[in-house]
């Protein structure tokens, strides 16, 4: 190692010359003797050296002898009983840890999902090319080829974007095969692979089964298809190097894919051409890697991956832009990738094999109640409740309701009395309302006695003295950081003064932030120096402990 990193510094090729390379080499003669060390504890032994170390005489075997020995070795090991050799060799095949993805997966409702495949492009151009092979099929080439009339009336009704008769420098070159045909081949491939045509008899035909699958169903075996086989890899190749870099690049899609699971997550596509740049550029090396990472090909292999998976409907692109190769091929750029509810439903199963974890809502089933307030503070609202009906469910719902209604008792400050209460009208009003009634008796008070208002579980003589302005010292304490709609929201008020007058006896500890934001941002300036003044006497009165 000393003369390797020697002959880097001397050879121009290491960061920090040869003096950085004279200090890494006496590093590597000083760990010589601690190597040494480990690499005879047997502890440390890889799979072969622990089977073939100590063989006696080797250094002076001929290499048939070696041989000899070692297959002696070999079959010693394999006549032992199972759990012996597994004992001895299953250490070493330990699979990586999954990594675990940050956010919290809630399942698209059902609507969502069908209405994501809906507007999905790939199912609807799989019927119609059933439709057009019609119940008994369409003859092939003697080759296996659609007959180029069929590939030139299904170029324009599946809008594959190939070029027929394609003109290259003022020369038309004539199509003489569908085989050249390379989008619709695809398609037709995909449509096989997934069980909706099938290729018998030099013919290919619908397969009668598939018209019996849900929408939803055809879309799933379309995309697992396209992972499967892979966008760049089924469009085939004759060039060993691009085989293989299409194929890391197939394989890739899952793992970027999942960067997009999380609600509202979104990703420019220069950004993912650039992600998958970075990989393809720490696998491959050489003229070949260097002229394609640095050509317009490549943004193209990855515009074809996106634009499939929009075709999909795993994905949304949008805000792209068309963009023409130098042989003027027309491709797809720019914009940004989310992840549509269809991609939400079906791309989880493939997370496991790709060494990914998904944490979803069956894992809030015992989570304590701040952690499943996080959880939905990353999930969108409209999940709300089912991350709610999925927590703690071998409780009873009025037991839950009884937790909810504890953490409201106790909030330190507004936020997390606000959120309990938003947590507790999400129950069914016959759950929550004993709870709200309780709550009267807390700093809750008004928020509980404007909810059984608005349920009619009240009316204004009984509850209608719990609502006083402390209501609406809550809100605007959430809204400190905003201070042009606190101030807009304060100013509703029908008496903004006498609203000043009680903010400052109220002892919530954020009210000084909310007098404090108002003094500074009110246009009002009679109303700005009132809002001042109170922020001074809530601080004097806070710190002499309250009203005497």
């Amino acid at each position: 190692m000393a003369e390797f990193v020697l002959f880097l510094g001397s050879t121009g090729r290491l960061r920090g010359g040869p003096d950085r390379a004279r200090t890494l080499g006496r590093t590597a003669l000083g760990l010589a003797g601690a190597m040494q060390a480990e690499m005879a504890d047997p502890t440390n032994y890889g799979m072969a050296k622990s089977l073939f170390a100590g063989i006696e005489g080797a250094d002076a075997m001929t290499r048939e002898e070696l041989s000899a020995a070692l297959q002696h070795r070999v079959d010693e090991h394999n006549a032992l009983p199972i759990e012996q050799r597994r004992a001895s060799t299953d250490r070493f095949f330990q699979p990586p840890a999954p990594i675990e993805l940050p956010s919290l997966h809630i399942p698209p409702s059902e609507d969502e999902v069908a209405a994501a495949v809906a507007a999905a492009a790939l199912p609807t151009k799989v019927q119609e090319l059933r439709d057009y092979l019609g119940e008994k099929g369409k003859l092939l080439t003697a080759k296996g080829n659609l007959k180029l009339a069929d590939g030139r009336a299904l170029v324009d009704l599946l809008d594959t974007g190939d070029e027929l008769d394609p003109d290259y420098g003022g020369t038309t070159f004539k199509t003489q095969s569908t085989e050249s045909l390379r989008q619709l081949m695809y398609l037709v491939t995909v449509a096989e692979m997934s069980g909706a045509v099938r290729n018998a008899g030099n013919r290919v035909a619908p397969v009668k089964a598939w018209a019996k699958k849900s929408r939803v169903a055809q879309a799933t075996k379309l995309f697992q298809t396209v992972v499967e086989f892979g966008v760049l890899s089924m469009m085939g190749g004759r060039v060993p190097f691009f085989d293989d870099v299409h194929g890391l690049l197939d394989d890739g899609v899952v793992h970027w894919l999942a960067g997009l699971i999380a609600p509202g997550a979104r990703a420019d596509f220069d950004d993912i051409v650039q992600l998958n740049k970075d990989v393809v550029g720490s696998q491959f090396r050489g003229d070949d890697a260097d002229y394609y990472l640095s050509s317009e090909s490549f943004a193209k292999d990855i515009s074809r991956i996106v634009e499939m998976l929009d075709i999909a409907g795993v994905v949304e692109w949008s805000d792209r832009q068309e963009a023409l190769t130098t042989w003027r091929q027309r491709f797809w750029t720019g914009g940004t990738v989310s992840m549509t509810a269809f991609g939400r439903h079906v791309l989880p199963e493939l997370l496991p094999a790709a060494g990914l974890v998904l944490r979803t809502a069956a894992d809030l089933t015992e989570a304590d109640l701040p952690e499943l307030i996080a959880a939905m503070d990353t999930a969108p609202e409209q999940h709300h409740s089912a991350m709610l009906a999925a927590w703690k469910p071998t409780l009873a719902a009025a037991e839950r309701a009884a937790i909810v209604a504890a953490l409201i008792t106790d909030a330190p400050g507004a936020q997390t009395r606000l959120i309990g209460l938003r947590l507790l009208g999400m129950f069914d009003a016959d759950v929550a309302e004993p709870h709200m009634r309780q709550l009267l008796d807390t700093a809750a008070a008004g928020h509980a006695a404007i909810w059984l208002l608005d349920h009619g579980l009240a009316d204004g003589d009984t509850v209608g003295g719990f609502i006083t302005p402390a209501v609406l010292a809550d809100i605007l304490s959430l809204l400190v950081d905003d201070p042009e709609i606190l101030c807009e929201q304060f100013l509703r008020s029908e008496d903004p003064a006498g609203m000043l007058e009680f903010f400052w006896r109220h002892p919530a500890p954020e009210m000084a932030s909310v007098l404090d934001a108002l003094g500074r941002h009110l246009h009002d300036r009679g109303l700005a120096k009132q809002a001042r003044k109170a922020a001074i006497k809530h601080r004097s009165r806070n710190a002499n402990g309250g009203p005497r």
